[in-house]
């Protein structure tokens, strides 16, 4: 069976794992990433969050599809291919990983919600 890897819980929890997003400026994202083996799209996904990591505040939870949690968020989300990514519990990718898209979201979470 495949294995769940999770940093330190840091204030949001990922309503999946028995709790709710808390909103506010600052407060760490949880990153939830379903990955398959033998894929490289995964591992470019998990390279570009550990570099964004070093900028932004955010917990990153690695699940393998083979394991009860992974193939559950799978389905549930009905991701077409891995890597299905979560933010704080809610779909927002599967594939290839949309960095520009995540670092706006990753902003706007750091921030909170601004004028411009």
């Amino acid at each position: 069976m495949g294995s769940a890897k999770a940093a330190p819980a840091t204030g949001r929890c990922d309503p999946d794992f028995g709790g709710s997003p808390t909103q506010g400026a600052g407060v760490p994202v949880v990153v939830t990433v379903v990955e398959a083996s033998a894929c490289h799209l995964c591992d470019d996904a998990k390279t570009a969050l550990a570099v964004l990591a070093l900028s932004y505040p955010m917990t990153i939870r690695v699940l393998s599809i083979g394991s009860v949690q992974g193939g559950a968020l799978m389905a549930r989300h009905r991701a077409p291919m891995s890597p299905l990514v979560l933010l704080d519990g809610q779909y927002f990718s599967a594939g290839g990983l949309p960095r520009r898209k995540l670092e706006a979201r990753l902003e706007e979470a750091l921030g909170g919600e601004s004028d411009g």
